[in-house]
């Protein structure tokens, strides 16, 4: 893949696909745009660009590929989470995909995350795709598709899906988000984003 491909039609949610997703997962809308609305700010394209929205993470590239860069590109891989900042711009983080593509695709690839419910490639099987490359030309498409992998991904974890339904949101964002969800309130933003969120 190239990243010039990664532009695509990005075919907007709306609210009839995210009701349709409510009544799969047996939750409200409101759940799934708390989510939305806590991972990606609503925004699962980027208007200009047309590409997803992404967040490159250095520490999976590493894990993804056992080290062997941390020497010789210690900006996109290092053992570490949180050792360095994120870059701000989705043009730098489109860069540091890049360049790591440009060391191990697929490693690369899987150490990102994508689109409205911001998904680490590395989940792919869950959202139903043998291959992270499949994955990342469904989140290309637009917000649809990555609302679709959203709910797959949730109902391939049944914990999580349950934490969800139950609105637990603590539960919910330690399988969602990782065991340090509590030192960036993420459960409480999500507690917050569903109690704002639109019926």
């Amino acid at each position: 893949m190239k990243i010039a491909d990664f532009a695509g039609p990005a075919l907007p949610v709306t609210d009839d696909d995210v009701c349709a997703v409510a009544k799969i997962l047996n939750v409200t809308m409101r759940h799934v745009r708390a989510v939305m609305a806590v991972e990606s700010n609503g925004r699962g394209v980027h208007p200009d660009t047309r590409r997803p929205i992404i967040l490159f993470e250095p520490h999976v590239f590493s894990r993804e590929t056992k080290g062997v860069f941390d020497a010789s590109h210690p900006d996109i891989s290092y053992p570490d989470f949180g050792a360095r900042d994120y870059p701000s711009s989705q043009i730098q983080r489109y860069n540091q995909l890049e360049r790591a593509m440009a060391l191990n695709e697929t490693a690369a690839l899987r150490s990102a995350s994508y689109g409205l419910f911001q998904v680490m490639g590395f989940n792919h099987r869950a959202c139903g795709h043998a291959t992270v490359q499949g994955f990342v030309a469904d989140m290309i498409k637009g917000e649809r598709f990555q609302l679709t992998a959203f709910a797959m991904f949730i109902i391939a974890n049944p914990p999580m899906h349950a934490a969800l339904r139950a609105s637990d949101w603590a539960g919910f964002a330690r399988l969602y988000n990782g065991k340090s969800y509590a030192k960036h309130a993420y459960d409480q933003k999500l507690k917050a984003a569903y109690a704002r969120a639109k019926p």
